[in-house]
């Protein structure tokens, strides 16, 4: 019986409510009505009227697409230097990353406004700069994926014509941005590499002439040379210092007298003792030479070292850097990893604003606040007509 009751109860609820709006029926679709022609002839009318002067113009939004490859050139160039040995690993921000920074940066949002005259476009008074700038950020999206490595670009605007050359104006600022910035990087180190080049050749140059003039001097090639003609001289002559004077000590065991024989021997030996101080000494050759004394072989030998291993030491470094400028050159003329994939197209059809849907909208709150009203009113005629309120509402204790 409680479940019946209370149905039969909710069921004269709600034909409570309905007889209700349909006492107030004339004033719910009256109003309704007429607020769906009013808001029905404002849409029309914004839609026939000129942009300029239309208090709802419709919006169009031009959408240009520029691609990214993380690393660029510096990616290539790194793999190419990489494969001569030389290490070229650095740091810093990615050509996407940057491109960010500079299309919302104030200068570049500067030159778009100076550009397109949108001051004298949107007839800006006060705070020019700043409410140019505002203007501009507002229309604009710039959106990055960094899955495909794709920078959308767009721009809404009134005018789709308008909207489109903003977009493609922006896309080459930025294409133009990049490759000055890339030329101008390549072109400095280019510069560099040739003066470093330069440098290390006249060094090269001057390391050779003294090696040349050392050779000269000595009469060699290789300072070693030296020091292995003359070790293998003394030890020829030591040796036959030993021989002849075993002959002599031999020779005077069986004869006391000075006979020609020991004497040639003494000679002999004092011309190979002078031969053995004469190049342990140093002397000057026949042919103008000038051998080094046994003395000084070590320290010839070190400074002939040096001179060696400082001309393969800039040679090398010569070469290496040849290499890396080389490979500069090949790299110098790209853009740096920055591709248009789409340019920006004059665009047919408008993004908004939607006014179908803002007539509905309109008609369905009016037709909900309509309702609200019919009950508000009918729950203060209840008030009202209550003799206790009426006694209240009249100041009767």
């Amino acid at each position: 019986m409680n479940a019946v009751q209370e149905d039969r109860t909710f069921i004269q609820t709600i034909l409570k409510y309905v007889m209700l709006l349909l006492k107030y029926k004339i004033l719910i679709i009256t109003g309704t009505s007429v607020v769906a022609v009013t808001v029905l002839v404002f849409a029309v009318i914004s839609l026939k009227l000129p942009p300029e002067v239309s208090p709802m113009p419709n919006v169009y939004e031009a959408t240009g697409v520029v691609l990214f490859q993380e690393g660029g050139s510096e990616v290539n160039m790194s793999a190419m230097l990489s494969a001569f040995g030389i290490d070229s690993s650095s740091e810093g921000s990615s050509p996407s990353q940057l491109a960010m920074h500079i299309i919302n940066s104030r200068s570049f949002i500067d030159e778009v406004i100076n550009k397109f005259r949108m001051i004298e476009k949107y007839n800006i008074v006060d705070n020019v700069k700043n409410t140019s700038r505002d203007i501009f950020r507002n229309s604009s999206s710039n959106v990055f994926y960094e899955d495909s490595g794709a920078l959308v670009i767009s721009y809404n605007a009134t005018d789709p014509f308008f909207a489109s050359e903003i977009v493609n104006y922006e896309i080459e600022l930025l294409e133009k941005w990049f490759l000055e910035q890339n030329i101008s990087t390549r072109s400095s180190e280019l510069s560099l590499m040739e003066e470093k080049l330069e440098e290390l050749s006249q060094d090269i140059k001057n390391v050779e002439a003294e090696i040349q003039t050392f050779q000269l001097e000595h009469g060699v090639l290789d300072i070693r040379d030296i020091a292995e003609a003359q070790s293998t001289m003394l030890t020829d002559l030591r040796t036959s210092l030993n021989q002849i004077e075993l002959q002599i000590r031999s020779y005077s065991e069986y004869s006391t007298i000075e006979d020609p024989a020991l004497t040639s021997l003494k000679n002999q030996r004092d011309n190979v003792i002078t031969q053995i101080r004469r190049i342990e000494s140093g002397y000057t050759s026949s042919d103008g030479r000038t051998m080094p004394s046994l003395a000084e072989l070590p320290q010839l030998s070190l400074s002939f070292s040096h001179l060696t291993a400082e001309l393969e030491l800039k040679t090398q470094l010569y070469q290496t850097l040849s290499e890396r400028y080389e490979v500069t050159k090949l790299v110098a003329s790209d853009a740096g990893a920055f591709t248009v994939l789409e340019y920006a197209e004059v665009p047919e059809e408008k993004i908004g604003p939607m006014r179908g849907q803002m007539v509905v909208k309109a008609t369905g709150m009016a037709f909900v606040a309509l309702i609200a009203l019919a009950l508000l009113i009918e729950y203060l005629k209840k008030i009202i007509n209550d003799p206790k309120n009426r006694q209240i509402l009249a100041g009767k204790p």
